[in-house]
């Protein structure tokens, strides 16, 4: 979802080059179908928005200078130790104090992080321009420079997580505070974050080793259940893909942060989506590395994920086979993490509509490619899993990942389904029409 080459996280921060976009890609990685949702409850109160009448006027003559960039820099730097330092008052004394919403806010805000296992906070703040800033009560001075928080997950991530953070200060009696706070829920905008699931509505958190597993507090009672199934389908998974398993994952069932149109999604994607964030410089204009790997749950069928293994086994198989799915076709990439939802994959042991049975069977005879995947999901994913079914039931799983791989190694940028017909010979040497027609023999097993 985050990660293409050159396309922007939120005010000024961009994603790596193609080396780290390699990395980054999970399920939908490229065209996932995800579009903007209405704002979600995880909408904060307090003022917020770009724009203020209040700012407009009596403020607009305020021009600020090094000593207030210093100023906000070092209200900044005291929030950061408050909060690792779970000193609540020295937090919330850095909050105006005239706006019982905001400091509610930032309450919940304080409550969520303290459950985090933070070991590294830091925000960084570009002094060279001044946006324009929310709506402030009152008369003061008011700033709203862009910030961007750095934040790391113990054993979680591998290095800080950077956030477009939106923040409005105003200065009372001399001192500066912040003064708003919101958070961007279209993926689209300018200042959306890549993963912030510690702002906005309460949740609660469990961390098994490196995993990190967050929930609504509303939702709290699927905490546990929904942290075991996702240590023992990473178990699952690893035993049946054959490599190591690796627990260093976020979990984010939470309805803060981005919103996922899950509805628009093809069913396979409706439930949870997988992708990679990254760390940048201080200021969010140059990529550092990959942070780590997110899975966001759909919160509204946080229990269906539960009770249906396949579904988080589908996800963790991106998870697990990271380092290889964003420079691997989607066919490939979505097709063997069909193939462990299903497995063992007895295409003659399932019924389909009888329409979508004609639709396989008129498809054209062919790998999905990825700029088309998503215009027809409901036949492409069938396509895509009876391709890897037929390859792994003739040569094995072990092969199957020499061949994602191969396409690593001969990776030179987004059109990887031109590599197919040569991969597939090197590979197995088998051509692409035989792997085509291994398939569509499978599909016609269906019942129907």
């Amino acid at each position: 979802m985050a990660g293409r080459a050159g396309t922007t996280l939120g005010r000024g921060l961009v994603v790596a080059t193609t080396g780290l976009a390699l990395l980054v890609a999970g399920c939908g990685g490229s065209g996932t179908g995800a579009s903007t949702a209405p704002p979600s409850p995880a909408s904060p109160t307090g003022p917020t928005g770009p724009t203020a009448s209040t700012a407009a006027s009596t403020k607009a003559s305020f021009q600020p200078g090094p000593a207030d960039f210093r100023a906000i820099r070092s209200l900044l730097a005291r929030r950061a130790s408050a909060l690792l330092d779970h000193d609540r008052s020295a937090y919330l004394a850095t909050v105006d104090p005239t706006q019982p919403a905001l400091v509610e806010q930032q309450s919940t805000f304080y409550d969520n992080v303290a459950q985090l296992p933070v070991s590294h906070l830091r925000y960084g703040i570009d002094t060279s321009a001044a946006l324009v800033p929310a709506g402030i009560p009152g008369h003061d001075p008011v700033l709203h420079p862009a910030v961007v928080e750095h934040l790391q997950l113990a054993g979680t991530f591998v290095r800080p997580i950077s956030n477009s953070v939106d923040q409005t200060f105003v200065r009372r009696d001399g001192h500066w505070l912040l003064g708003a706070e919101s958070q961007a829920t279209d993926r689209n905008a300018f200042d959306a974050a890549q993963e912030r699931p510690w702002f906005g509505v309460p949740i609660v958190a469990r961390h098994v080793g490196p995993l990190t597993v967050l929930v609504d507090r509303s939702q709290s009672g699927s905490l546990a259940t929904l942290s075991t199934a996702i240590r023992d389908d990473i178990a699952y998974d690893a035993h049946l893909l054959g490599v190591a398993p690796s627990y260093r994952l976020l979990v984010d069932a939470t309805t803060n942060g981005l919103s996922y149109d899950f509805s628009s999604l093809s069913t396979e994607e409706a439930a949870a989506v997988t992708f990679g964030v990254t760390a940048t410089d201080p200021l969010g204009q140059q990529v550092t590395g990959l942070a780590g790997t997110a899975v966001k749950v759909n919160p509204k069928l946080v229990g269906q994920v539960v009770n249906d293994a396949g579904i988080l086994r589908h996800e963790l198989t991106h998870y697990l086979l990271r380092a290889s799915s964003g420079s691997s076709p989607k066919w490939l990439v979505e097709g063997v993490a069909t193939w462990v939802q299903y497995y063992p994959d007895d295409f003659s042991a399932y019924t389909v509509p009888a329409d979508l049975y004609d639709r396989l069977m008129h498809a054209d005879r062919t790998l999905p490619i990825i700029g088309l995947f998503n215009e027809d999901p409901s036949v492409n994913y069938p396509i895509s899993q009876a391709a890897v079914t037929w390859l792994v039931s003739h040569f094995g799983i072990a092969k199957l990942l020499e061949l994602m791989r191969a396409y690593r190694t001969d990776y030179a940028g987004a059109d990887v389904d031109a590599l197919t017909p040569r991969l597939l010979r090197q590979v197995y040497g088998v051509t692409q029409q035989q792997v085509v027609a291994g398939a569509f023999g499978l599909l016609a097993t269906f019942q129907h």
